[in-house]
């Protein structure tokens, strides 16, 4: 419960998209499910909610939606949550805006915490709603201290800490001048006031939320730009699920609880396989690996497979594909 403002704190946690840059990965399994380390990101993404205070969790599903369910169901008393509600969204997916539409009922007058279930990271979630909590604004946005790459939107905070845009460059409001702001990039968490609500869509439909806040913003209404300088990854292709999974392999015991907390990290089952393995390849213990293999900074997924003296390096395998990055 939010003393200040009255009002219980929910979580709704992002899992309907299709992962399309992760195919043929995301034939068979959710994005969210996707794991580094062997944690599936929608159960580290629990867990930092959790940990924020959020107890009442919701989770959207649409691409896959009865694995999506299962294992949210199997798993969520055991990350601490106290209610889970699966918002089904069928027959079309209704984006980061309208997933928010379809849980009106759900979310009431309680603030709401939203967060990707896709991306991995070490998010200061309880500093985030502390923040909230001490400037009382519309949205508190979780922001990152550089610009997306590629053609991503970027997130413009003026000094004093508001955010006056989100927009590519060329798309900037001329009343602003970019070298009077700070260009960002958007690390995919807020925690919003029901207030929102009013600038969803309603009945739900595909809606982008970043509209909303454009909306929100030319009315006057103050979003706050919180910025995160730890951990962070968007776990969207190939390259970046093999990425993620080598950097936080390399990382202390004390960092990987700092993203992970009390989740069963896994580098690689010890006296599983008959192979040699390096200090910093990822080895499912869900996948097929034959004897004396030699894998080397590598990630091997739940149903890759490694055949009888194969060497591997630098890639990534998972059910049915092999992407080598070298």
């Amino acid at each position: 419960m939010d003393a200040e403002h009255g009002k219980p704190l929910k979580a709704l946690v992002l899992c309907a998209g299709y992962g399309t840059r992760l195919k043929p990965l995301t034939d068979v399994v959710p994005k969210p499910l996707v794991t580094v380390l062997n944690v599936p990101l929608v159960d580290a993404a629990i867990y930092r909610c959790v940990k924020a205070g959020a107890l009442d969790i919701a989770i959207n599903a649409h691409h896959l939606p009865e694995k999506m369910g299962a294992h949210v169901t199997r798993t969520h008393g055991s990350l601490g949550v106290r209610s889970l509600f699966i918002s089904e969204e069928t027959p079309e997916v209704l984006g980061t805006g309208g997933a928010l539409s379809a849980i009106i009922g759900w979310w009431g007058d309680s603030l709401l915490l939203v967060y990707n279930g896709d991306i991995l990271s070490n998010l200061d979630l309880e500093g985030l709603v502390a923040r909230h909590h001490q400037l009382r604004p519309f949205v508190t946005m979780s922001v990152l201290s550089t610009p997306p790459t590629g053609n991503g939107r970027s997130v413009w905070v003026g000094n004093d800490g508001l955010v006056k845009a989100i927009a590519k460059r060329s798309d900037l409001p001329k009343d602003l001048n970019p070298m009077q702001l700070k260009e960002c990039g958007f690390a995919c968490a807020y925690l919003a006031s029901p207030e929102l609500i009013n600038y969803l869509p309603r009945p739900a439909k595909f809606h982008d939320i970043i509209e909303s806040f454009q909306a929100a913003i030319k009315d006057g209404k103050k979003i706050y730009a919180e910025f995160h300088r730890g951990f962070w990854a968007d776990v969207g292709t190939h390259r970046s699920l093999w990425e993620a999974n080598l950097e936080v392999a390399k990382l202390s015991p004390g960092e990987q609880i700092d993203i992970f907390g009390p989740l069963p990290v896994e580098r690689t089952p010890q006296g599983l396989f008959l192979a040699k393995v390096d200090s910093v390849s990822v080895v499912s213990p869900r996948s097929k690996i034959g004897d004396n293999a030699t894998i080397s900074s590598s990630v091997v997924l739940d149903g890759g497979q490694v055949g009888i003296g194969e060497s591997v390096a630098s890639a990534l395998r998972g059910p049915g594909f092999s992407q080598s990055f070298e």
